[in-house]
């Protein structure tokens, strides 16, 4: 048996003299790797161990001399021989057809999946909501075994005990900076600074968790994301917001997505995002214009009150009256507000999504979506109505709609064949994700 440094500097063992080979043979491991004996404290170089070294090149016997009475061979440069020379040049071979994009496959059903929402609600609810963690996997568990891709599903791999750490973590958390304001203001704000420097922190710890706990074809995805790295996206940039009156929003978006994807990876091999600062800023701005009118009606409220109160001046203390013809105009632009602030939010999230989707890859393959702003709108509006005409029970129907409908906005762009992808991202050893006995990782957040 054997001990071997892999790529990613760790060591892996104890490993067969024959699974080495193997790996040997698919490129997964190189010569030039460190690899122990069992038992030897010394380090070699693979390809020095008798057992893995190349074979030695053998020299063959030349072929004999042709017959001196032998006629040379016609060449279409020798005409000696009297054979006239093909002028027709040889046929290019004809370009490799990329593979067909494949789209990601829901088969999820509603009815099925109302048998789990319901015993997850019943459960937490007597539970006082300790079950949460595991209606949170058992549901995971359901939507991916139903995702599929290339004919494979997904598999969510996650402990329930790990998610409830979390889950009383953070629930401790809220409660002692809840409980720090009847205590002392100075406490509350030292607590409250203190949490939000640590929520980078359980962000990539969530995202560590998440990654290594979700598999596809028995691989597993990874998370390489540092604290930090985190503190920086997500609690520096965020303290230049107001500094800016919001306009350095656009690229704090654009750190913090291009932070998640590219620190993500599936195996060995790392997701990229090609998105830009620009592309970003082009989304919000668009979505913005759609809100212009709610931002003129926030305004012209504030103008209405404040010319009422100088008209009034302080001959009465009752609240001034307001000019029935100015109502008349604030119902006029609320009713071409709020239609226009659903339209511009729409837009914004399936806007969002293609950007997002269409300028990431890994290894050469792409991701191309085409989610449109009017049947996201469409769907949302229908599971609203449906959902709280049936007092949230048919939650599950409109929670498998929604599933299937943001999937199948997506399309794979394979680069190549996709078995050798997957084999060329599997670890020189064993599965990802070695570290998941770690303390501190689990999952934040709630709900079913």
């Amino acid at each position: 048996m054997f001990t071997i440094i892999g790529a990613d500097g760790k060591e892996y063992g104890p490993v067969s003299a024959d699974q080495i080979r193997e790996w040997l043979a698919q490129n997964r491991l190189n010569l030039t790797m460190q690899i122990r004996r069992d038992g030897e404290t010394a380090w070699h170089r693979l390809g020095d161990l008798p057992e893995f070294a190349p074979p030695a090149a053998t020299t063959l016997p030349l072929p004999p001399p042709l017959p001196t009475e032998s006629a040379p061979a016609a060449t279409p440069l020798d005409s000696s021989a009297g054979v006239a020379a093909d002028p027709t040049p040889p046929t290019p071979a004809a370009p490799a057809t990329p593979p067909p994009p494949e789209p990601l496959v829901f088969t999820g059903e509603w009815q099925e999946y109302f048998k789990i929402w319901i015993v997850n609600v019943l459960l937490t609810v007597v539970t006082l909501g300790l079950y949460a963690a595991w209606a949170k996997v058992r549901k995971r568990r359901y939507f991916y075994a139903n995702t599929s891709l290339f004919g494979h599903t997904f598999e969510y791999l996650a402990d329930p005990v790990k998610i409830l750490k979390g889950n009383l973590i953070v629930a401790a958390l809220f409660l002692l900076l809840a409980f720090s304001q009847t205590v002392s203001p100075i406490l509350y704000l030292g607590l409250a600074l203190a949490f939000a420097v640590a929520v980078p922190w359980f962000l990539v710890r969530a995202f560590a968790f998440n990654a290594r706990n979700t598999a596809w074809r028995g691989l597993r995805f990874g998370f390489g994301g540092t604290y930090g790295e985190a503190i920086k996206v997500f609690f520096f940039w965020a303290l230049l917001v107001p500094f800016t009156l919001g306009l350095i929003i656009p690229y704090m978006a654009w750190k913090q997505k291009s932070f998640i994807v590219d620190r993500h990876s599936f195996g060995t091999s790392p997701f990229s995002f090609a998105g830009t600062a620009e592309g970003f800023y082009k989304i919000y701005g668009v979505a913005v214009l759609f809100f212009l009118p709610i931002i003129g009606l926030y305004f012209s409220l504030i103008g209405m009150v404040i010319a009422a109160t100088v008209k009034a001046g302080a001959k009465t203390k009752s609240p001034p009256p307001i000019d029935p013809s100015a109502m008349g105009m604030i119902g006029l632009l609320f009713l071409i507000a709020v239609p226009l602030a659903l339209i511009g939010t729409f837009y914004f999230r399936s806007r969002m999504f293609n950007y997002l989707w269409n300028h990431t890859e890994i290894a050469g393959h792409r991701f191309a979506a085409s989610m449109r702003a009017r049947d996201l709108f469409l769907l949302q509006l229908v599971n609203a109505i449906v959902t709280a005409l049936t007092l949230g029970l048919l939650h599950p129907w409109a929670a498998i709609r929604t599933a299937k409908f943001q999937l199948e906005s997506v399309l794979v762009l394979p680069a190549g064949n996709i078995d050798a992808f997957v084999a060329g991202s599997e670890p020189p050893v064993g599965a990802v994700g070695d570290a998941a006995s770690d303390f501190f990782d689990f999952d934040i957040g709630f709900g079913l």
